[in-house]
This record gives C-alpha cells, sequence and structure tokens, in this order.
C-alpha cells in the first residue's frame, strides 16, 4: 500500500513539475491529483522540494537504464556510440524535469538538483568511456585519453540538448545527431597522404 501510495505521488508530481515547474507546483494540488492526504506527502519525503529531487533521481536512473540497456544489444563499438547518442537524446525529451532545470534556473534555489544533473552527466561519460575503451581495443577506435573523449564528447552532447530538444523536431534531431556522428567518425577534411594540418 506505501509503495503504491508512492509512486502514485511520484508520477503525479513528475507530470506536475514537468508541466508547471518547481515553483508554481504546489502540495495541495499534487496530494488531489494523486489522491492522498497531503499529510502523506509530507510523511512520505518531507517537503515539495524533496519530492522534487526524488522524481529528478527517479528521471536520471531511467534514463541511465534505458540507454545502457540499448547500448548493450549491440556488438560493435561504433554501433554502441551511435546507440547512446541517439537514445540519449531520445530518452532526455521524455526526461522533462531534467531537461527543464537548464531552463527554469532550479539549481539556484535547489542546488541538490544540479547534482543530480551531474550525476547523470559522469553516467554518460562513464558508458561512452567503456564504448571507447570497447573500440580501441578491437581496433576499430585510435584514442589516446579515454576519458578526455568520452568528457569531450558528453560535453558537446549537453550543449546541444536544450536547443535540440526544445526547439527541433524529432527528425531534424536525429538528422543532426546522424552529422555529428559522421564528423565525429570521419571528420570534416578528405584523406590525403602525407598531408599535414
Amino acid at each position: 500500500m506505501k509503495e503504491e501510495k508512492i509512486e502514485s505521488i511520484l508520477n503525479t508530481a513528475r507530470k506536475m513539475f514537468a508541466r508547471y515547474g518547481l515553483r508554481k507546483t504546489s502540495i495541495e494540488e499534487m496530494a488531489r491529483m494523486a489522491r492522498v492526504a497531503k499529510a502523506t506527502i509530507y510523511s512520505y519525503f518531507g517537503n515539495k522540494d524533496q519530492v522534487y529531487l526524488h522524481v529528478l533521481r527517479w528521471e536520471k536512473d531511467e534514463i541511465v537504464e534505458k540507454v545502457s540497456s540499448l547500448v548493450d544489444q549491440e556488438a560493435l563499438a561504433p554501433d554502441k556510440l551511435i546507440t547512446f547518442v541517439k537514445a540519449k537524446f531520445r530518452y532526455m525529451r521524455q526526461a522533462t524535469n531534467i531537461l527543464n532545470l537548464d531552463r527554469e534556473g532550479v539549481e539556484n534555489l535547489l542546488p541538490s538538483a544540479e547534482s543530480i544533473r551531474n550525476e547523470l552527466f559522469e553516467s554518460e561519460v562513464n558508458i561512452i568511456h567503456s564504448i571507447l575503451k570497447d573500440g580501441v581495443e578491437k581496433g576499430v577506435f585510435h584514442i589516446n585519453d579515454f576519458l578526455l573523449t568520452a568528457r569531450a564528447i558528453a560535453h558537446a552532447l549537453r550543449g546541444f540538448e536544450l536547443n535540440w530538444l526544445v526547439q527541433e523536431s524529432e527528425e531534424k534531431v536525429e538528422h543532426y545527431l546522424d552529422e555529428l556522428m559522421g564528423i565525429l567518425f570521419y571528420g570534416m577534411m578528405p584523406e590525403k597522404k602525407g598531408a599535414k594540418v
């Protein structure tokens, strides 16, 4: 019974925070929509900020789990990296509350929210690092510093998140990601023997 109530509260809260944001979401309305007493929310979570942090952790864990599962289904390192990038953007689009952190400036009100966002980033870096290491071990990639390269890729992708996911259609984002993967794998310059950059 308790688990069902917690799940109901978090499902309701996730939708409300996504629609109204942290500031405009009220515990009273959340309790009404979840069909629980306001005191139940306070008993389980303490306050609205803690409910919000639980929602963010839930979204973060969901993204990492789903992306990792898809990546693990691929055999080849290049396919793993492409799958990672496309899955990341697909599931980030669904993780509205994490995506809204940058837009709403919540980290100023609730610094713990930014630490959850950073945990997601580090999880992404770890997944990319593992893919790159696998690719180098199999002779597919030529990278000197796995971690530096993984962090560079993760930072580049994070930079695109807000603009692409909020302002662009899924088709356009897919097209952008295909172009980005082409540049990542093949570069922008034609290969010339003996050419120096």
